[in-house]
This record gives structure tokens, sequence and C-alpha cells, in this order.
């Protein structure tokens, strides 16, 4: 008998793994993070199935869709053997909790796992991620970050999560650094999927209060949905700001010293801001990447470019507090602090 798992439910259990049995144009056009995808129909097939569905009637689709599935079975066993034997529960999930979950669920309830169906497959899901979304100021408040290029904002995130702070790095999630240099070899996230993961990441957030880096509505290719990006407008706002020497520092550690090939990958860059900074001065960029004076650039685009352009964004707002700091843990240490009381800890 199958057994069904409420999305919720399924979203909150432990120790799991969801497994798309959708074809892969569907998997990629958005699915639930982490899940892995054994599909069972192709592109193709499915293609197949749905015309014979709406052409001559469901039993003539259900007896294709079997001709089809058949040959693969043991495909299907030995993918799901794949599966870490650790992980103990196992959710099967298609676009409507409809024939192919089933099929899957029930062929593989044999096995000594827990395997349950996601009611509602993933068009449930995705009304749960939304609905999540859209009532977002129900459950959290945000801390937001804010500072020139190079004062290390991602870094202040990173460093308050080890510490035990809870963060939303909305850089990561939308695979978007916020420049033209930090969007090189960025793989394109959908914005299903973007969505999807900003749930899986909030809904495990019991505090109230999340740290998060200022950000536009726009993260590359995809958008912050309207209420969350409200949320965060009317949150709590820190501005940080250290030395300049500071500033170019990291950024020749972000895109030089911890980059490999970033050569090519700066040159690439500079390359596309030539309609921003003039040719001239795109082509005396290259040389001195080519110099490897990497401090002259960084010291130029701040100074003439990324500074001015964050000026207007940074003067919106009223701050709560300002950190201006020589080290970095001095600025996470007074975060982590503003955070704590916040939360009443």
């Amino acid at each position: 008998m199958t057994k069904l798992i409420d999305v919720r439910d399924a979203v909150l259990l432990d120790n799991k793994i969801f497994v798309d049995v959708r074809s892969p144009h569907e998997f990629n056009n958005g699915s639930i993070p982490r899940a892995i995808n054994i599909p069972l129909l192709s592109n193709e097939e499915r293609v197949e199935v749905g015309t014979l569905y709406k052409q001559e009637g469901s039993e003539l689709a259900k007896t294709r869709g079997l001709e089809i599935i058949s040959p693969k079975l043991m495909h299907f066993y030995e993918e799901i053997n794949k599966i870490d034997p650790s992980i103990e529960n196992i959710i099967i999930y298609c676009a409507r909790g409809g024939l192919r979950s089933t099929f899957f669920t029930n062929f593989f309830s044999v096995i000594n796992r827990n395997v349950y169906q996601l009611e509602g497959g993933f068009k449930s899901y995705r009304q749960f991620a939304l609905s999540y979304l859209t009532n977002i100021q129900l459950y959290h408040d945000f801390i937001v970050l804010h500072g020139y290029t190079g004062v290390g904002k991602t870094e202040l995130l990173q460093q308050l999560s080890n510490k035990g702070v809870p963060i939303l790095d909305l850089e990561a999630l939308a695979h978007n650094k916020g420049s033209v240099f930090g969007q090189l070899d960025s793989p394109i996230v959908t914005q299903k999927d973007f969505e999807n993961q900003l749930l899986n990441e909030l809904i495990h957030i019991s505090n109230r209060f999340v740290v998060v880096e200022s950000e536009s509505k726009r993260l590359g290719s995809v958008n912050l949905p309207n209420e969350l990006y409200n949320s965060i407008i009317s949150g709590k706002h820190i501005l940080v700001s250290t030395s300049f020497e500071n500033r170019v520092g990291r950024l020749i550690d972000d895109y030089v010293n911890n980059c490999p090939g970033h050569e090519d990958m700066l040159i690439s860059a500079i390359n596309n801001l030539r309609r921003r900074i003039s040719n001239e001065k795109a082509d005396c960029f290259i040389n001195w990447v080519k110099e490897k004076k990497f401090d002259k650039i960084a010291e130029e685009l701040m100074i003439n470019y990324y500074d001015p352009m964050y000026l207007h964004s940074i003067e919106k707002y009223n701050y709560d507090i300002e950190i201006n700091y020589d080290k970095i843990k001095d600025a996470v240490d007074k975060i982590a602090n503003f955070y704590k009381a916040l939360e009443g800890k």
C-alpha cells in the first residue's frame, strides 16, 4: 500500500532524500533542493504518452506507458540501490502525485527502506514554497548588512554562521556575487529553484532574526520574491566599513589568490565593462592584469566605479548601528551581540 506524506512533513523530515521521477526537462525546469532525478519516462517518451492520452484516452496511454517502463525496471532498481543506505527515508514525487510516483512508490515498497509518495507532487511543493515566502513576515525578521565592495559582507555571513547566528546567503543561492567579476563562470539558476532553495534554508531556522547581505531585488538571473524583499528592506540595518587597504586586500584574495585561472576571467570581466569605463581604461586594466598589478585595478575600480555606484544604495537607509573595523573578528562579534540582544539571548 502506498505511503503518502504531506509536503510540510516531508520538508521537515530528517534523514531523507527526494527522488524526482519526472522527465529530465521537467526536472531541469525546477526541482526540490538536492533531489535526484530517476525519470520514469524520457522527454520524448513523456510527449508520446501525453499525446496518446489526449488523442486516444487514458487506457491506451497507460498501456503504452507500461510497454516503455517495463524494460527499465532493473535500471530503476539499480538506481534506487545506489542511494546511501544510511538515508532512512526516500520520498518519491512526480508532477502532481499521480501515476508516475504511484507506480514508482509501489514498485519500491518491497525494499527495506521507508518509501513515501509525496502527496500532490511537485505542484504541492511549489504551492507550499510560495505560500511560505508570501507569508515570510510570520516567521522571520532580518538583520541586513550594508557596505562598499570589499568590506567582507560574505565573509561576515560565513563567520556569523560559524558562531551559530542564522544567516541567509542570497548570493550563494542565486549563484551570483553581485558584480561583473562575481558573475563569471556562475551556473544559471531558475526562478523556481531559487525560491525552493529559499524555502529549504528558511524553514529550518527556528530563530526570529536572520542575517542577510543587502541586495537589489534582482540577483543575476533571478528575483527575490516581493514579500521577502520587502521584509528585508524593513529589517534592522547595519553599515559595515573598514580601511581602503583592507578592501583592496580582500578583493585580491577573492578574485586572484583564491581564484584559479583568474587572469583569463579577469580579462573577460574587464571586457564586459568596456561600455561603462571606456575602451582606453579597459585596455589599461588588461595590461595591469598581464603585469600582475591587481592592486591598481582594485583601487581604480573601487574609487571610480563601485563606490559611486553603491553610494546611492547606502544613503537610502537609516542604520541601527555602524561598525568600522580593522580586524573582521571585531565586526563579527558586534553583529553577533546585536543579534543576541534582538533575540533576547
